[in-house]
């Protein structure tokens, strides 16, 4: 679970930010179906958050910053590559500071704390901190110097266990400027080595934390769909239920000469696969549905593997069509479907960029719904930006999960919670909203005056 996530410098977001998931005690009850207690402290964590703002505001970018931190983590940062943070454009000072960027989290009835600050050229500093009798211990703390020399302490906290020898290790030898020290630990790829904390703090980043951006998929869908015949059974029945017109999907291989893919200039096979091992996908950039692997038994033939979707036609047969012909909202839809079906076997923290995209408002807020009554597995939490006023719904989201991005004059972010505000428990929270009651929506003054310029003009 995601406890809160701090920012500052970090694209619009200029002084620190923080997006608080811890429920609020002045809000009364605390149902599970809500909130997920957290260990060793009075507290609970929400399951379920929703951003709202205008276009431009910062609600994209605190989702982003989740999620190139855990890129910076799980792939790394290459030697002599710039660290891929934006600072807050809008003052010369701060553009030449770090981005910082910490994370609380819950992992395994453990409470974490990591953090970095870094600019693009190396990391300023790291830590890592697990509480331990109501306080914070030190698993490690980092710095990197001007001059680029790295110094890595390992605390009491991380000393103890059968990993404690390579970590020690590991600390000594550093870690290069622009490279995380978390980094270190998570390619060690051995949990004995790493250490029961350790493996579950890159495990929360590796495999627990799910970030979808706008118009990105959760997983490779060809692979679930594939080799996962309870998700293909699952997703074929959520989309007819979702009366999407498609009854089921399937997945179509098929076997082509690596010539066919072969022009006067461009090897697109090569180009495409480069170094890839047989029988790793790669998904035709440009093509959706559609991935190229070649083939383990003969190298000069291609596996072209692409998604279909099943319908009824008129004589009730089965008939099939490529993805990129369903609609947008179908799409959408069954790139979030991989989230849903995890609930049943392992959970996890799901950060949605969007969520209703191209989807209608009812099938939304089904999809959150499905969300909330489905967990068999760990608890989840899902965390997602929407402009759909249909969604303000205490019933869905307590009024200590819904937060609101905003603009000021010098275009940095402010981050703020409905449970900052007296609302009335009759109030139709949408309705407020739009008239402007809690802010966070754009001012269009200057669009009614074009309008009205525009009524005026002759023709």
């Amino acid at each position: 679970m995601l406890i809160s996530i701090s920012l500052s410098n970090f694209r619009s977001y200029k002084d620190e930010q923080t997006l608080d998931l811890v429920a609020s005690k002045k809000l009364g009850e605390r149902r599970p179906r809500e909130c997920v207690a957290l260990p060793g402290v009075d507290e609970h964590a929400l399951r379920i958050a929703a951003l709202y703002g205008a276009n431009g505001s910062g609600k994209s970018n605190l989702i982003l910053a989740l999620g190139q931190l855990r890129s910076l983590i799980v792939e790394g940062t290459p030697p002599r590559k710039p660290i891929p943070l934006d600072s807050f454009h809008f003052d010369d000072e701060m553009r030449q500071g770090p981005t910082c960027i910490e994370v609380r989290f819950l992992q395994q009835d453990e409470i974490f704390r990591y953090g970095v600050c870094a600019d693009k050229n190396r990391v300023h500093e790291e830590w890592l901190e697990v509480l331990e009798g109501g306080k914070d211990r030190n698993l490690f703390a980092r710095t990197t110097s001007s001059d680029n020399k790295v110094s890595v302490e390992l605390g009491d906290a991380a000393n103890s266990g059968s990993g404690a020898q390579i970590l020690n290790h590991l600390a000594g030898a550093g870690a290069r400027p622009n490279q995380l020290f978390l980094t270190k630990v998570f390619d060690l790829d051995d949990a004995e080595a790493q250490g029961p904390r350790f493996r579950r703090v890159v495990d929360w980043f590796a495999l627990t934390l799910v970030v979808i951006p706008a118009g990105a998929s959760y997983h490779n869908l060809l692979e679930l769909i594939t080799e996962n015949t309870e998700f293909a059974a699952f997703a074929g029945q959520f989309l007819r239920e979702s009366s999407t017109g498609v009854t089921g999907l399937k997945a179509e291989i098929k076997k082509w000469p690596k010539e066919q893919f072969t022009s006067e200039s461009t090897n697109i096979v090569d180009l495409i696969l480069g170094g890839a091992a047989k029988g790793k996908p790669v998904e035709l950039p440009g093509v959706d549905g559609v991935e190229l692997f070649l083939d383990d038994a003969d190298d000069d033939m291609v596996n072209v593997r692409s998604l279909e979707t099943q319908h009824r036609n008129t004589s009730g047969k089965l008939t099939t069509l490529p993805i990129s012909n369903e609609s947008d909202g179908t799409r959408r839809l069954l790139n979030l479907l991989p989230a849903l079906h995890s609930l049943e076997h392992r959970g996890g923290v799901f950060l949605i960029d969007e969520l209703e995209r191209s989807m209608h408002p009812a099938l939304a807020k089904k999809f959150i719904e499905y969300f909330l009554r489905a967990q068999k597995a760990q608890p989840s939490q899902l965390i997602f930006s929407t402009h759909e006023t249909h969604l303000l719904d205490l019933d869905l989201v307590r009024r200590d999960g819904i937060w609101f991005t905003e603009k000021d004059d010098g275009g940095a972010t402010h981050l703020y919670s409905l449970a900052d505000f007296k609302v009335r428990k009759d109030l139709r929270l949408a309705k407020g909203y739009l008239q402007g009651r809690f802010g966070a929506i754009p001012f269009l003054g200057g669009l009614d005056e074009l309008i009205e310029k525009a009524e005026s003009d002759p023709d």
